[in-house]
């Protein structure tokens, strides 16, 4: 905490430097400042806002919206800012057409969605690439994460082949650009941003009171054929509640949980300049604190899950001469994370599997309760076993040069860039041992009662852990020759580019390095027609020497349709532009072995012999290695229509197309385990991918009332051409031919009736079954129900079918906007602890309280309860299989902007203060738990109140 505050104090004390500075830069501009110059700014703010003329990055660069001939989406900052949130993909939900946003945990600092670009185009790895301002950072989503919102200008998602096709080897998976905010030429303007909230559990889970759960595990002990646990006695004490510490029945949600938690976020920024340089400064706090109850606030002995985050950055761009320009982005952040000596997956699994009977939370002399079957008191382990913590530093620095060679021809310059990026990771941990103790009744000679304690467990005291530390840096180098010119119809521009990328990380790790040499042409004519080439040379150490770079091209095209003689003069059609692309993109993230082309060799246990026994170590053969292994390789094809009609209605509609192959498989398929030694990885899968992506935007005024209204959706599907399987005994075992992830099991056709039913049909051979057992289908009519018989089911959990609807306006001064978000075309699979009743002694769930018994057997929906061990019931079946779409109202927020002239007085020129709610309604059919998460530390909503204020 100490460090944190240190660099706080730097961060601040550059801060005001910087701010300093951009004082006398804003006094020069002034000096150099002509009549018009003012006039000249409102004019291009003017023409940025216009969504044809507007700009958008694309890979190492940026285009004209009206000429792009790519399939990107683009999200600018303010947008997200609608969605507080403690990680940025946190509200990127629905936000941008072709991106799947799935909701996971809600454990402050470990709330990072899964992030899907057009689906699963490969059945290996999946992620994608992250590049702030033009760098990768960090890899996938952790740096991007935890920026704050306010430094953010833009987050822009790259689908298509050529959008993609500079990034070579690592783009076959997508890309997401994140552009921070820079300074513009003009008057300072400071802007403070604060948002305070509480956060409350999206859902969790109930349990049956000590009551049902007694008198159901008897029902479950006579369908086993013994006897039952609890007499009448204790089941009357368990309804009356006669005695809380023999006869406990306790929520440990509501033991171990408070009802809400606080959330704030608060960012202070700066920006302005002049000619000679301007500048965009930001620093930010958020703080997230979780939901454990009674936690220590001084985390002396315990903590509360908890993450502080700081946030800063300082963007500064210079015209050094006529020719010459500069910049200097420094960006980073601290990170302070506390949590119980638990994790949250346990401590979670915890609360939802010990019952409500199972002991008191503190027996009557104080001491913790538990017993041997449920040995992790929940509320013990988030108060007596100490407390974990992680401090991070991330410091990111980039410098440009930028020269014109005008001095060799009109348009041609000449850049060079350097990054730094850095993290550290270190750790401090004060954890301990509890013991539990768990109350009997002993019988004294005078023939009352007496209380006993049987202890489980040990104790230790709080134990001081420092000895975590982990970091890594990344180096990249940039240098790139650009080329743009117009000449009467005519339009050029060219670019080409080396860019060197070098990751080292602590341990006993080899750099990751990767080179690349690309660029791109572009050629338009007459405003109307356009065509891009963009390609790349690219490489990566990960590939045999001699085999380590592929070339990966693309083509694309747009034809302005409404510029045309036809359609021109139209006044219902402003808008309209078809495009299309073709390319060949590759993905280098390796599944197994990082060098799958070399044979490795390493320790592997021990064998004793000779004279006197003695042990030796042994040295194992590795997987084999494949000299011929490369990388994956993604056709992609994309076509696009952009378009605006009334100067009311814009739309954007793609269709896409990826054919992917040398997925990396196994040879276990067609190699027999005999052999002795794992086989090697071969270059053998293929996977098919298709989709579409629709967005319709709506925007008019009636008299003062703005108001809009869009929906959007987005589709994709895919289906596994080859992946090298195991010989399979029947056609319809094969994954082969289904999608990615798509869940096989057996048909559930009701439950056995009664012996009856079971002598007459076929063999189930998991184990014995009985009236009331689950029933499944003998799909080959061999007479028996085993492993053979298991089919294609449902869908797989990630969604086929993501879709949005937003609508909102302003009216004087007031605003409002509501968003919703929905998932669909997906199941899941309702198994483990939150589902099966008594399974490893799991809890009992309201869901088997309509379970099978004789009077129940007409209408029942839940097998038959069992204290035994059931190898038929509970197994990969389409009984446990549940749609899992779902629609949420992701955000409301209402806001209200004071008048201007009531704020002239005071030099503010704009304040806004608003409300808002996220997650606060789900309409879905798991009900149980959310329907994304499935379980654990669950997603959360949250009720805020929101100050802007800019001077």
């Amino acid at each position: 905490m100490k460090t944190s505050i240190k660099i706080s104090i730097s961060i601040f004390r550059y801060t005001l430097l910087v701010c300093l500075l951009s004082f006398f830069s804003e006094g020069w501009a002034q000096t150099d400042k002509q009549p018009d110059a003012k006039n000249s700014v409102d004019k291009k703010s003017k023409v940025a806002n216009d969504s044809l003329t507007a700009k958008i990055n694309v890979a190492y660069g940026e285009q004209l919206v009206s000429t792009l001939t790519s399939s990107i989406s683009v999200v600018n900052g303010e947008e997200l800012r609608k969605t507080p949130a403690a990680s940025v993909s946190n509200t990127l939900f629905g936000r941008l057409p072709g991106l799947t946003v799935m909701q996971r945990a809600g454990e402050p600092g470990y709330d990072s969605p899964s992030m899907l670009i057009r689906g699963k185009g490969t059945y290996n790895n999946t992620g994608f690439l992250v590049l702030v301002d033009g760098f990768e950072t960090s890899g996938d989503q952790s740096y991007f994460d935890q920026m704050s919102v306010d430094e953010i200008k833009s987050v822009a998602v790259l689908k298509d082949a050529a959008a993609l096709a500079l990034y070579g080897i690592r783009g076959a998976n997508g890309a997401i650009l994140v552009t921070t905010k820079r300074g513009v030429e003009g008057k300072s303007r400071i802007t403070f941003n604060a948002r305070k909230g509480f956060q409350e559990a999206l859902r969790t889970p109930s349990f049956l009171s000590s009551f049902d759960y007694a008198r159901l595990y008897n029902e479950a002990q006579v369908n086993d054929g013994l006897v039952p646990q609890y007499s009448e006695a204790a089941l009357d004490a368990y309804k009356n509640g006669r005695d809380p510490y023999l006869y406990p029945n306790v929520n440990w949600y509501k033991e171990a949980l408070r009802d809400n938690a606080p959330f704030s976020d608060y960012s202070l920024t700066f920006s302005g300049g002049g000619k000679a340089a301007r500048y965009f400064v930001l620093m930010g706090l958020m703080d997230n604190q979780g939901l454990y109850a009674n936690t220590d606030e001084d985390r002396k002995i315990n903590s509360n899950a908890s993450f502080k985050r700081y946030n800063f950055r300082t963007n500064i761009d210079m015209s050094i001469s006529k020719n010459i320009s500069a910049s200097m982005d420094i960006g980073g952040r601290v990170e302070d994370r506390y949590y119980p000596n638990i994790s949250a997956a346990s401590l979670w699994d915890d609360m939802a599997r010990i019952p409500s009977n199972a002991y008191p939370v503190r027996n009557p002399n104080g001491t913790w309760g538990g017993n041997s079957v449920y040995p992790s008191n929940p509320v013990a382990s988030i108060l007596a076993g100490g407390l974990k913590s992680t401090h991070d530093r991330n410091l990111n620095a980039t410098f440009r040069l930028a020269e014109d060679l005008n001095f060799i021809t009109p348009g041609l310059k000449l850049s060079q860039a350097v990054s730094f990026n850095n993290w550290h990771r270190g750790g401090y941990n004060k954890t301990k041992s509890y013991r539990t103790f768990e109350l009997a009744t002993m019988a004294t000679e005078d023939g009352r009662d007496s209380l006993t304690y049987i202890s489980h467990g040990t104790e230790s005291d709080l134990a001081v852990d420092q000895s975590s530390n982990d970091q890594w840096n990344r180096t990249n180098v940039q240098v790139t020759l650009s080329y743009d010119k117009t000449l009467d119809n005519h339009s050029l521009k060219g670019m080409l580019m080396y860019h060197q990328d070098v990751l080292t990380v602590s341990g006993n790790n080899v750099p990751y390095a990767r080179q690349s040499i690309m660029g791109r042409l572009n050629y338009g004519y007459k405003s109307r027609y356009y065509a891009e080439l963009d390609f790349s040379y690219s490489g990566s150490e990960s590939f045999p020497a001699g085999h380590r770079f592929g070339f990966f091209p693309a083509l694309s095209g747009a034809w302005i349709i409404s510029e045309e003689g036809f359609l021109k003069d139209s006044r219902m059609v402003d808008f309209l532009k078809l495009r299309a692309s073709v390319g060949l993109i590759g993905s280098d993230r390796m599944v197994g072995n990082r060098f799958a082309y070399q044979q490795d060799f390493y320790y592997s246990g021990s064998y004793n012999f000779g004279v006197n026994n003695s042990s030796q170590n042994v040295i194992a053969e590795g997987t084999v290695g494949n000299k011929d292994i490369t990388w994956e390789k993604s056709l992609k094809y994309n076509l696009g229509l952009d378009g605006k009609i009334f100067k009311t209605l814009d739309f954007t509609a793609d269709l896409f197309y990826e054919r992917r192959r040398d997925i990396l498989s196994t040879s276990d398929g067609s190699v027999p385990a005999y052999i002795g030694i794992s086989s090697p990885y071969l270059n053998y899968g293929k996977v098919n991918n298709r989709g579409f992506e629709l967005n319709l935007n709506y925007n008019n005024k009636i008299g003062g009332l703005v108001y809009y209204a869009g929906v959007g959706a987005f589709y994709s599907k895919n289906k596994i051409v080859e992946m090298n399987e195991v010989t399979r005994a029947e056609s319809y075992l094969y994954r082969t031919g289904h999608s990615v992830g798509k869940p096989f099991g057996l048909e559930a056709i009701g439950f056995f009736k009664d012996q009856a039913d079971i002598s007459n049909s076929p063999v189930q051979t998991f184990s014995p079954v009985q009236p009331g057992d689950i029933k499944y289908k003998d799909q080959n009519n061999d007479g028996f129900v085993n492993e053979n018989d298991a089919i294609p089911l449902g869908l797989a959990s990630e969604p086929e079918l993501t879709y949005t609807m937003r609508v909102g306006g302003n009216y004087k001064g007031f605003d409002l906007e509501l968003f919703f978000h929905g998932i669909a075309n997906r199941d899941v699979y309702l198994s483990g602890t939150y589902f099966w009743a008594l399974v490893n002694n799991n809890n009992i769930g309201p869901n088997a309280l309509n379970r099978w018994t004789p009077a129940t057997s007409a209408t029942a929906d839940y097998p038959r309860l069992t204290s035994q061990p059931n190898a038929n019931n509970y197994r990969s079946s389409s009984f446990w299989m549940k749609s899992g779409a779902a629609l949420r109202l992701r955000n409301i927020e209402l806001g209200y902007t004071l008048p201007k002239n009531a704020l002239q007085k005071i030099r503010v020129t704009n304040t806004r203060i608003f409300v808002s709610g996220i997650n606060l309604f789900t309409w879905d059919k798991i009900k149980t738990v959310d329907p994304e998460s499935l379980g654990g530390y669950p997603p959360l909503k949250s009720y805020n109140l929101g100050l802007r204020v800019q001077f």
